[in-house]
């Protein structure tokens, strides 16, 4: 496992096993935060085009099996996992679209997101995500469109986030930091849920290659990327499960990411929010792995003491059967090439 130098302006906002990327320096002109970040994901990755959401698949809220597109139902049989927080309609809003923008040497993955029940024909949102990734070198980069309360995002036109100037539509950079989307994306820049999973054929996915944050000084190489690799799990065999942060901000609290409460959600130990009586019982409640096909029986004999041992990891990563490792990458000075 390489290890990789630190920039000087991230220094202080990682860990030891933080892995970061070296960008090249700021030019003499002053320049935004936003510019600074896209240029260096646009060199490390590639520059992301303006696109329309309307090009993505959909991605449909069942309810026992029936497709709902008139409401948001208050329960469904696939939630999505992450939290579309107070004033939503909840976690099963129709009409959320996944666009996949990847080209032969950049995996780029774009959800633009329903909170509130809007109709079909709707061009608005109310958050965009996009996630750049480098699938020979691990560089990944993060971008979010939010809108504020009472207000919507155009789906329509979408300006590139590699070319942004300002924080006008994109959010800054240091905004996405303290959001903490890599806090749960510890493993992977693309998780499978089984929200996500039922249009998963149009998510790219490397989930054994390189993976790092590109970070010209901003917090990306604090979040978490070391992999625990438990001996002889089936769990591990199809994908990495992180580490999540050593060192959470509250330990009391379920930590999130692939070894907490990911792990949790997948292998039924816990009903997420919005879990109707389909998706609470099995094979909804083991989305992992996905399409078993077995019964509660047989995925207990098979996985049921990996589940255990992941837990037991990500409450002490440290514990030598953990095996905790950094997560290769390959991005030495690759923006200051």
């Amino acid at each position: 496992m390489n290890r990789f130098a630190l920039t000087a302006l991230a220094l202080a906002a990682v860990t030891p096993l933080a892995v970061t990327f070296l960008s090249a320096p700021k030019p003499a002109t002053a320049q935004s935060a936003s510019q600074v970040y896209g240029q260096s994901c646009a060199a490390d990755i590639a520059a992301i085009p303006s696109f329309d959401c309307a090009e993505g698949v959909t991605v449909p809220v069942t309810v026992e099996g029936v497709a709902v597109t008139d409401r948001a139902p208050a329960t469904c049989d696939r939630p999505a996992l992450l939290d579309n927080g107070a004033g939503s309609d909840g976690q099963c809003v129709p009409f959320s679209r996944i666009l996949n923008l990847s080209t032969e040497t950049a995996q780029i993955s774009v959800m633009c997101r329903q909170k509130k029940y809007r109709p079909e024909s709707s061009t608005e949102y109310d958050e965009i995500d996009v996630i750049a990734h480098n699938p020979a070198s691990g560089a990944t980069c993060w971008f979010q469109a939010k809108a504020a309360r009472g207000e919507t995002v155009s789906g329509v036109a979408v300006p590139s986030p590699t070319d942004a100037v300002d924080a006008s539509f994109w959010e800054a950079p240091e905004s996405v930091v303290a959001d903490g989307c890599g806090n749960c994306h510890d493993n992977d820049p693309f998780m499978y849920s089984p929200f996500v999973g039922q249009v998963w054929a149009h998510v790219p996915v490397n989930p054994f290659g390189p993976y790092g944050h590109v970070d010209p000084g901003f917090g990306f190489a604090a979040w978490p990327t070391q992999a625990m690799n438990m001996r002889d799990s089936t769990c591990t065999g199809c994908h990495r499960i992180g580490s999540g942060l050593l060192s959470p901000p509250d330990p009391g609290r379920e930590k999130p990411g692939s070894c907490g409460q990911l792990a949790a959600w997948m292998t039924g130990l816990t009903t997420p929010a919005g879990a109707d009586a389909e998706a609470a019982a099995y094979p909804l409640s083991h989305a992992m792995p996905p399409e078993f096909g077995g019964t509660e029986d047989a995925w207990n004999v098979i996985y049921a003491q990996a589940t255990t041992t992941v837990q037991s990891c990500c409450t002490d990563p440290t514990q030598e059967i953990c095996a905790l490792t950094p997560i290769r990458s390959y991005l030495d000075g690759l923006s200051a090439k």
